[in-house]
Formats: structure tokens, C-alpha cells, sequence
């Protein structure tokens, strides 16, 4: 017996959203107090209400959302009903496509109740028009909102404002007549200034950590859920990784950092790093913890330090190796033989409640063995198979010309994309006919679909050629070596997962992955 399809609410707030002073307005709680309102009236049941709180409209990866288009497309869902379009998304394009065509296509209705907006309505002929005016309003309203908040950030920090969830450890929190500012908080101050001290003098980072574990000194992230949340999160020790960062942090000489990572696009859902040479600072924004010459003795010595043991140990497995019990970066260490020769080997360092991670240590010599093994078993698999690339690909790939075809197609795709926004503009303001509109708006998204569907083709035979290369390079260079060199194992190799178990899987970044089993020591 086929499953009943189901009416459903869907529902959406953002961050920005709760900032405002209005919150009734668009609270998640009366989206849908207003959607079941309508629902009554009109005559429907609500079978299931979808929620994203904290979403942002202009990115439609969002927990509920994709479960909506999985029952969608399982042909579970009639009808969906939102309070309005932003609720849907604010990005032009999505909207667009989800109304217009990933909807009709599964047969699906759309109801907007603020925008008076019913997909099924015979009589609402302008509904694309609606859609589209209104989408472009809500990708200008997230634009413009960006703008603001960090013109708002920016203008904070310029001020030696605060503005940071979290205070560097060494420091805290301290709020007067409205602004947020840095206080030194003694105890953590005092392990801070220790640090520069030792790193100073000459010791690595792996032994002022280790330094400060055996002294049981909490670490940074405990002392601080410790101090301020009263939250009881996991257990952790120093590590070489949080001595560096301290190390590397300008906050410690009264330095405002005022800006850390930036979005370099306001529809760009992750951040990017500025690198620290090119961040911006303000002086004397708070008390400093070291001086101005001790910061740049540490730096000094802690630049020496990573040349050193550079040029003992390539490093080749660093930041790859992954405990498959926990899912931590294992630490890369180092012990001596009875022949006083120096061997390394990698160990999760976790802790958790005391106890150590029970996983198993590894040898790098025992990985390079094994990752050689991996990549002489790779190259028999990739048969000179050509068959899935016609004769004019293979000869484009083989040329100068492939980068600059994608980069075309894109670009071109970029321009059918702005059509299709001016054509809902020119149809709001009367330029063109309902007609023509319908008719212009189908060639364009055709034109866009042929070139998507040919830069797939091109990428897949693109794929396929670099993966053959790639593996055939990487074990020519390295069939007569015992060391892998850190360059070309992180080209190819997106990590490797140690398991307890005896067996090591080592997953490329191109899409393959392997799992050996063999005695790790």
C-alpha cells in the first residue's frame, strides 16, 4: 500500500534574526503558530513540522531541510507551507530553483502565507514573478546585512573593543558601562609568561608540555570551562600545538587583533584565516602579559627550533595519521634504541577522565612500508582504460586548454544565472511579456544545464587521468627510498586511520581508500 503523502510546516530563524528587536515577529514559535493557523482555516492537517533554528537563509545545507528533500523525493510530502519565502532561503538562485523547478518536479505544493503565494493557485498567473522579485529583495536584505554587522565588528575593535566569545587564556572578561574589554587573570597570566621564558631559553615546545603535565597544570581549554562555565567537558594535556599558539599570539603584548578570519564573499559559509603577517592590530588596547622583546626572543628561538627538527626528520605522516578510536590527530614521537638511533612513532595522546586512549602506536617505518604497498597495489588497478574518454577529451586534458574550458564554462554559467535574475526584473517591471518571460527563462536554463552537465564530463576524464598520474609519480619517486617526503605524501593522501584492531586504512584524496591488516609493531 503506497504511503500517504503528508502537508508539513516548515520553519526557519537565524542568528541575525534572534538579534532583532522584533523577535515575535520571526520567532520559530510563531512561524508556526501562524502556518497552523492557516492550516486550520484552510481545511489541512499538519502531519509534521520542520525546524532549523540558527540557520542562515543563504545556505540551504541545513539539518531539517535535507531531511524535507529526502522525503520529498521518497514521494513522502503534498504540501509545504512556510509563513513566508525568506523563511524558505534568501539566496536568489536556490529559492528560485526549489519553487520553480525541484518542487513542481516531485510534485510538490508551495504555499507562502505572508506573500500570498500558492503554486496551485490557477488564478495567481504573476506567482513566478512573486517568487522572483521577492527572492532578489531577500539576497539584497543578506548582502546588505553582512555589510553592517561586520561594518559594526570592525568599528568595535577600531575602538579596542572586545568582541571575541572566548578571552586568551591568560586573560578574562571584564564588561564596564558597556564595553567588553581584557583583564589579566593572574594564575593562567603567570603559566603564560613561563611559557615565553622556557621557549626563550631553548627548550621545544614538547618539552615545556610536557613540562607542564607532569606538574599537573590544567590546560587552557579545562582551565577555562573550569574558571568561567562550570561546564565539565573531556580531559586534555598540553600539547606542542597549544604551546605554539600561545607562542604565536600578539594578544599577550597588549595587542588587539582586529581581525582573525573573514568571509571574502557574504554567501561563503566558511571562514578563511588571514594570515597572521597581514592582520591588522591596535596597541595598548589592554594590559600586556610579556614584553614586546620577549615575544620576539620566543618567535626567534621557536623559528630555529622548527628548522632544527626539520632537517632531522621530514615529517612526511605529520597532522595524516588519525586515532581511529577517538578520531584525534595522533602526536608524532620520538625514542632512542639501544644503538642510541633516534625512531619515530605516532600515539594518541587523548585522555579522558585520566586514562590514556587505548589505541596503538605505529612506526613511521611501518608506514612508509605499508603506504608503498598501498600505492604498488593501486597502479595494477588503473588499467589503461580509456573507454570512458572519447578522443576529443582526452586530447583537450592533454593540452594547455582544459583549465581555461572550465574556467569558461564557468563563467559562462555565471552569466546565465545573472539572465535569468534580469529577466524576473525586466518581467516586475513590464519590459516583457508573461510569454516571453517563460519562453527566455527555459532557453537560459537550458543553456546552463548542457554546459553544467558537459563540465561534469570534462572533470570526471580529468579525474580519472590525474588519479593515474598521481599514483604513478608518487611511487616512481619513492620505490628505492625508505623516507616519504612530507610534499608529495599530502598531495595525494587525505589522511590515515590507525585502529586498534591491526589494520590501518589510508583514504586518498581523490576518492579511493584501502584498508590494510597488519601487526603495527
Amino acid at each position: 500500500m503506497k504511503e500517504e503523502r503528508k502537508v508539513i510546516a516548515y520553519a526557519r530563524l537565524s542568528e541575525d534574526d534572534k538579534e532583532k528587536t522584533d523577535i515575535y515577529s520571526t520567532s520559530i514559535y510563531n512561524q508556526l503558530n501562524i502556518i497552523r493557523d492557516y492550516a486550520r482555516t484552510m481545511g489541512y492537517t499538519l502531519d509534521k513540522e520542520y525546524i532549523d533554528d540558527g540557520y542562515s537563509g543563504i545556505n540551504f545545507d541545513r539539518p531539517s531541510f535535507n531531511t524535507l528533500k529526502d522525503d520529498i523525493e521518497q514521494g513522502k510530502i503534498s504540501t509545504i507551507i512556510t509563513k513566508d519565502i525568506s523563511r524558505l532561503g534568501r539566496n536568489f538562485i536556490e529559492t528560485a530553483y526549489y519553487i520553480s523547478e525541484f518542487f513542481p518536479k516531485n510534485d510538490v505544493r508551495y504555499i507562502a502565507i505572508d506573500d500570498k503565494y500558492d503554486s496551485d493557485d490557477p488564478n495567481s498567473i504573476q506567482k513566478d514573478i512573486i517568487v522572483g522579485v521577492k527572492s532578489i529583495i531577500n539576497d539584497r536584505y543578506v548582502k546588505d546585512t553582512s555589510i553592517k554587522r561586520k561594518q559594526i565588528s570592525f568599528s568595535k575593535t577600531e575602538r579596542g573593543e572586545f568582541i571575541g566569545v572566548i578571552a586568551p587564556y591568560g586573560y578574562k572578561i571584564v564588561k564596564e558601562n558597556g564595553i567588553r574589554s581584557l583583564a589579566v587573570d593572574d594564575y593562567a597570566a603567570n603559566i603564560v609568561k613561563r611559557i615565553f621564558v622556557d621557549i626563550a631559553s631553548g627548550k621545544s615546545r614538547a618539552e615545556v608540555a610536557a613540562e607542564l603535565n607532569k606538574e599537573k597544570i590544567v590546560p587552557p581549554i579545562i582551565y577555562m570551562n573550569m574558571t568561567f562555565s562550570k561546564k565539565k567537558k573531556y580531559y586534555c594535556d598540553w600539547s606542542d600545538k597549544i604551546i605554539y599558539r600561545i607562542i604565536k599570539n600578539q594578544t599577550y603584548m597588549g595587542k588587539l587583533i582586529i581581525r582573525k578570519t573573514e568571509k571574502k564573499n557574504y554567501n561563503q559559509k566558511k571562514r578563511d584565516y588571514i594570515p597572521i603577517r597581514d592582520r591588522r592590530t591596535k596597541d595598548n588596547t589592554h594590559p600586556a602579559i610579556i614584553s614586546e622583546t620577549l615575544f620576539a626572543e620566543a618567535n626567534s628561538k621557536l623559528k630555529t627550533l622548527k628548522r632544527r627538527e626539520k632537517n632531522n626528520y621530514s615529517g612526511a605522516f605529520s597532522g595524516l595519521i588519525i586515532c581511529g578510536e577517538c578520531g584525534r590527530v595522533m602526536t608524532t614521537c620520538r625514542k632512542k634504541n639501544n644503538q642510541g638511533n633516534i625512531k619515530y612513532y605516532f600515539e594518541c595522546t587523548r585522555t579522558e577522565n585520566r586514562k590514556k586512549c587505548p589505541n596503538r602506536t605505529i612506526f613511521d617505518s611501518k608506514l612508509n612500508a605499508i603506504v608503498k604497498d598501498t600505492l604498488t597495489e593501486l597502479i595494477k588497478t588503473f588499467v589503461d582504460d580509456d573507454s570512458i574518454i572519447d578522443t576529443a577529451t582526452k586530447d583537450l586534458i592533454k593540452s594547455d586548454k582544459y583549465n581555461l574550458k572550465i574556467s569558461n564554462i564557468k563563467k559562462t554559467m555565471t552569466i546565465h544565472d545573472n539572465n535569468i535574475r534580469d529577466l524576473y526584473i525586466k518581467k516586475s517591471k513590464g519590459e516583457i511579456s508573461l510569454d516571453e518571460f517563460i519562453k527566455l527563462k527555459k532557453d537560459e536554463s537550458q543553456a546552463r544545464d548542457d554546459l553544467e552537465k558537459e563540465m561534469a564530463k570534462l572533470i570526471q576524464a580529468n579525474n580519472y587521468d590525474s588519479k593515474r598520474k598521481m599514483v604513478q609519480d608518487l611511487y616512481n619517486k619513492f620505490i628505492d627510498k625508505d623516507i616519504m617526503l612530507k610534499h608529495y605524501i599530502k598531495e595525494v593522501i587525505e589522511k590515515i586511520v590507525i585502529h586498534k584492531d591491526d589494520t590501518v586504512e589510508i583514504v586518498f584524496k581523490f576518492g579511493i581508500a584501502k584498508t590494510k591488516t597488519i601487526k603495527l609493531y
